[in-house]
Parts: structure tokens; C-alpha cells; sequence
């Protein structure tokens, strides 16, 4: 009886060890949910606080020609207007829902106080509150964001 116990409780602990590894592995696998919403998060807080250089690392490399039309449309009036806010835009990440093979996913980010362009030849206005949604796709190791144009918020 005392072998079978310490079988049994050698038994018990190797699959507990193997549990154990599984979950460590998955939570810091790069295709996690973590790593995806850290990522939209990242992107959304450069993005909306016109941190476009800094959003780039974030984005698939077709997505950089939206970066670099919006960083063209900054004007020294905006750059002057980010100056004055007394704090930037905060971002919030809300729902994620994952399409097809999990290789594509959408993120809704709520963004508060940000400063949003207008239509050429007007100034720049704060938006107290908004909501936009991101696509994902994994690639290369990693949740990038894909702009198919600017983001735009949900009316």
C-alpha cells in the first residue's frame, strides 16, 4: 500500500508539473489574447496621441502609408492645440472577437479625450469620448494592427 501511494502521488505531481508548463507556455505565447490587446493598446495610445512614429512598430507594413498621411495632415496649429491639453488621449480596450483560424481578430477600443482632425481648412477639436474598432492579424510571431484607411470612429 505505502508503494502504490507514492506511485500515486508521483503520478499526481508529474501531471500537476505538466498542467503547470502548459498554462506558463500559453499565457506567454506571442499569439495571445494578452499580446493582442497589449498591442491594440500600445497602436491606440501612439495613434491617438498623434505618436504616428511611434505607432509603426504596431502596424503591418501596408498599414504605414495610413501612419505617414495622417502624420502629413498635422499642421502647427494641432501640434500647438496637443501642447496646451492638460493630459493626452486615454485609451480603454474592449471587446476582441476573433475571425476565421484566430488568425484575425477585431478590437474595440473606447478612446477619451483626443484631439481629432477635421476637414481641411478647419481646426482640430477635442472629442470627449469615442469608440473604434481595429483589425488584427497575426503575423510574423505577432498581433499587428492592418489599417484598410484611417481609423474611424463608431457612429
Amino acid at each position: 500500500i505505502f508503494r502504490l501511494s507514492t506511485t500515486i502521488k508521483n503520478t499526481f505531481f508529474a501531471i500537476m508539473l505538466i498542467i503547470v508548463m502548459l498554462n506558463f507556455v500559453s499565457c506567454n505565447h506571442p499569439g495571445s489574447e494578452d499580446s493582442l490587446t497589449e498591442n491594440a493598446d500600445s497602436f491606440s495610445c501612439h495613434y491617438f496621441n498623434w505618436q504616428y512614429q511611434k505607432a509603426l512598430r504596431y502596424v503591418t507594413p501596408e498599414s504605414e502609408k495610413w501612419l505617414r498621411f495622417e502624420a502629413s495632415q498635422v499642421h502647427h496649429v494641432d501640434v500647438d492645440m496637443l501642447k496646451s491639453m492638460d493630459e493626452g488621449a486615454a485609451c480603454e480596450i474592449g471587446e476582441v472577437t476573433y475571425l476565421n483560424d484566430d488568425s484575425l481578430a477585431t478590437v474595440k477600443v473606447d478612446v477619451k479625450n483626443y484631439l481629432e482632425k477635421d476637414t481641411i481648412g478647419a481646426a482640430s477639436h477635442v472629442v470627449e469620448k469615442a469608440t473604434f474598432v481595429l483589425n488584427m492579424v497575426y503575423k510574423n510571431d505577432k498581433w499587428l494592427v492592418k489599417l484598410n484607411s484611417v481609423p474611424r470612429r463608431l457612429k
